[in-house]
């Protein structure tokens, strides 16, 4: 990774983190990462804690080039740049060229259309991969009307439901995306 690897619009900017940026997110209880800047604490929640722990173990184990797959990448928004959320992969895209995706914003930010703006983008870089051709996120609450607005607002649509949670995808031919 490098500065090169940011995704800035005119809204928000994504950076993926180094592991030694998710090590500091995880062990301080400041509220600034060195190369970052002002940071959410509300977001790390247990869940989150776990998760990053895990992307950590696979870092170790990826290509540089690769660890943006892996890493999760900080939402920062205006006016300060501060870092309300984090979105990223669950890894590289399997051998069907399918990776699922996850995020989380500081309630604060909610109902700005920061996070409908990240999937995008992220989306976006995603399949310009040739490796990556369809991203899922999968289980996600029905109860969850916000993410699953998010997920409805960047084009996927519903591949699997149960009683309790709706699973969503997106393949790269989508012609909403303009990719």
């Amino acid at each position: 990774m490098n500065d090169t690897t940011v995704i800035r619009t005119s809204r928000i900017e994504l950076t993926p983190l180094t592991v030694s940026q998710l090590r500091k997110y995880l062990d301080r209880e400041e509220m600034f990462i060195k190369g970052v800047g002002p940071v959410s604490r509300e977001i790390l929640t247990p869940n989150l804690r776990k998760a990053i722990q895990m992307k950590l173990l696979k870092l170790d184990k990826v290509s540089l080039e690769d660890s943006a797959w892996i890493t999760y990448w900080i939402i920062k928004v205006p006016p300060e740049g501060f870092g309300a959320g984090m979105i990223g992969f669950k890894g590289l895209p399997d051998r069907n060229g399918e990776v699922e995706i996850g995020y989380g914003i500081d309630s604060a930010y909610q109902n700005k259309g920061y996070v409908t703006e990240a999937v995008q983008e992220m989306i976006r870089w995603a399949f310009v991969d040739s490796r990556c051709r369809r991203i899922i996120a999968p289980n996600t609450p029905r109860e969850n009307l916000a993410s699953n607005r998010v997920l409805e607002k960047v084009g996927m649509f519903i591949y699997a439901e149960t009683q309790d949670t709706l699973s969503w995808c997106i393949d790269k031919g989508n012609r909403a995306l303009d990719i």
